[in-house]
């Protein structure tokens, strides 16, 4: 029986990684940072719990003994972490990982990247592929690119077999990103203000296609390529992801009453330019939450994931919010 070895399995990608590898009849070894990070994992003989750090060579050579396969998925996120310390955890502890899995003979690993590391790159109509070279600007993105080629390196020159997938935005049940969490509050208590979205499309892609794609390319018998962006397609248009969200809002019940309210008023707002953008450039925090963000607005192509006969089963973003809402 093959045994795979993912770090941050208790996250909220890399517990479902753990589901789709135990459906897929592969024993896990459950790398988890904290005690107790263990009660979001089912409890199964053939998915056994260990206590990691990725920047502790000595707690990776034990848990790596007799593993095949590795899915590196533990990394700091939050874009309030200073910079040294993203590069700490999502650049060396990648070198550290892969050294390890190198010593212990691992075959094949997996890297969990982000399409973050693109930068911000001229829209000019087209959806960014693989092909385009990234040009990570801001600290969370430049330390997951910098990952992405300690991995490479490390696994051109001691034989392992490493794969990148760059997921764009993710959403699913408890979702827990920087972004996901402010905007999570923000639809509780203030008006939503869509500000530099209007007119412009983005990708998403669900918790659960993400773990299903980053075990489907390990499985490939052969690999025609070792980076893959995870996105769904089409993208969508900011007006119809806010109408989705109301739309999700109005079938959610009365626990989302307050929600649906802010919602309806974030519409009226919209219809008034010169309203919205005031409460854009003055409006307080407290009262209003700008959804986007530089870099939101670019689209992307899973083309490449997809001629693999990879299918993405959460392509409706109305479905998708309400997964997030059934949370």
């Amino acid at each position: 029986m093959t045994t795979a070895l993912v770090t941050g399995a208790s996250g909220f990608v890399g517990r479902r990684v753990v589901d789709v590898l135990l459906a897929a009849g592969v024993h896990v070894r459950a790398g988890v940072r904290h005690h107790g990070s263990e009660k979001a994992l089912p409890r199964r003989d053939d998915c056994e719990v260990v206590a990691i750090d990725i920047c502790d060579a000595r707690s990776l050579a034990g848990a790596m003994r007799g593993v095949d396969q590795l899915y590196h998925f533990a990394a700091t996120v939050t874009s309030h972490t200073s910079a040294a310390k993203l590069l700490r955890v999502n650049a060396e502890g990648t070198r550290s990982v892969w050294e390890a899995a190198a010593d212990a003979g691992i075959g094949k690993a997996l890297y969990c990247s982000s399409t973050a590391v693109y930068g911000l790159l001229a829209q000019n109509g087209q959806a960014v592929t693989e092909d385009i070279l990234p040009r990570a600007v801001e600290p969370y993105g430049r330390s997951k690119l910098l990952g992405e080629r300690i991995a490479a390196e490390i696994g051109a020159g001691r034989e392992i077999d490493t794969v990148v997938i760059r997921p764009t935005a993710v959403f699913g049940p408890g979702e827990h990103t920087h972004f996901g969490s402010e905007l999570r509050k923000a639809a509780v208590s203030r008006i939503l203000l869509g500000g530099g979205f209007r007119n412009k499309h983005f990708n998403f892609v669900h918790v659960d296609d993400v773990a299903a794609a980053a075990v489907h390319v390990m499985q490939l018998q052969k690999l025609s390529a070792r980076v893959y962006n995870i996105v769904a397609e089409p993208s969508v248009s900011y007006e119809h992801a806010f109408q989705a969200y109301l739309r999700a809002l109005d079938g959610a019940g009365y626990r989302f009453l307050r929600q649906r309210l802010l919602g309806q008023i974030s519409v009226l707002i919209e219809r008034r330019p010169s309203l919205a953008r005031r409460l854009r450039l003055h409006g307080r925090r407290s009262l209003a939450f700008g959804v986007w963000r530089p870099g939101f607005d670019m689209t992307f192509s899973s083309a490449r994931l997809r001629e693999t006969d990879f299918q993405f089963r959460w392509t409706d973003f109305e479905v998708v919010l309400r997964s997030c809402l059934d949370d």
